[in-house]
């Protein structure tokens, strides 16, 4: 899908493709991830994993894998000494108003969604990534709203994710020879006992947000 110049830009600002992204595009995306997580008080190792993810998102082209991503993410951030908090809900645009289900981390009560950037509508960001609570592009707060209550609830996929042993959706992952646990491998400083991880994350839990 090609974007035009008058088109709302897909980063998620509000303006014009023309009068935001379209003047971005050589903006390293990482070194924006990176200013984010330093300006919020977190350490190198955090940033860190936040740009291998992606560039594996990237180089996978793992379009509309927010489940995967958060599960990735979750696991990393708990084995960097955090405590992350995997969430699962509906979320609405503001600008387009699309409604859709995602999962994505909180950690210390701020959003951290490195999938909606590489999202099902052709692949196109709904937002740039949003780190901390932040857009990285406009380094505002994101346009999404999370969690909402529309009364429809999940769809069978997103049910399925949240109802099944988190090891088990960890191991099954379609395209990854070691499931999930292989990508936080990849992704990881140093050695990563991929064993000892299963047993560790063997339940742990999805949070349904509906406010």
């Amino acid at each position: 899908m090609k974007i035009g110049r008058n088109d709302p830009c897909p980063c998620g600002s509000g303006k014009k493709y023309k009068h935001c992204c379209l003047n971005k595009l050589y903006v390293n995306e990482y070194d924006q991830i990176r200013s984010a997580v330093h300006q919020s008080g977190y350490a190198d190792e955090v940033a860190d994993v936040l740009c291998q993810l992606l560039r594996y998102m990237k180089g996978k082209n793992w379009i509309g894998a927010c489940h995967a991503t958060a599960s990735v993410l979750f696991v990393c951030l708990s084995e960097l000494g955090y405590s992350p908090k995997l969430c699962i809900g509906e979320v609405r645009d503001q600008i387009t108003g699309t409604l859709f289900d995602h999962s994505w981390i909180e950690l210390d009560g701020k959003i951290i969604d490195l999938a909606i950037s590489m999202t099902l509508l052709g692949g196109l960001p709904l937002s740039a990534p949003i780190i901390f609570g932040q857009n990285v592009t406009t380094f505002e707060g994101p346009t999404c709203i999370y969690g909402v209550a529309d009364g429809r609830g999940l769809d069978d996929q997103a049910n399925h994710v949240m109802t099944i042993p988190f090891q088990a959706y960890m191991d099954n992952y379609l395209g990854e020879k070691e499931g999930l646990w292989g990508v936080v491998r990849k992704i990881m400083p140093g050695k990563t006992d991929l064993l000892a991880l299963r047993q560790k994350y063997i339940n742990s839990p999805w949070n349904y947000i509906c406010e």
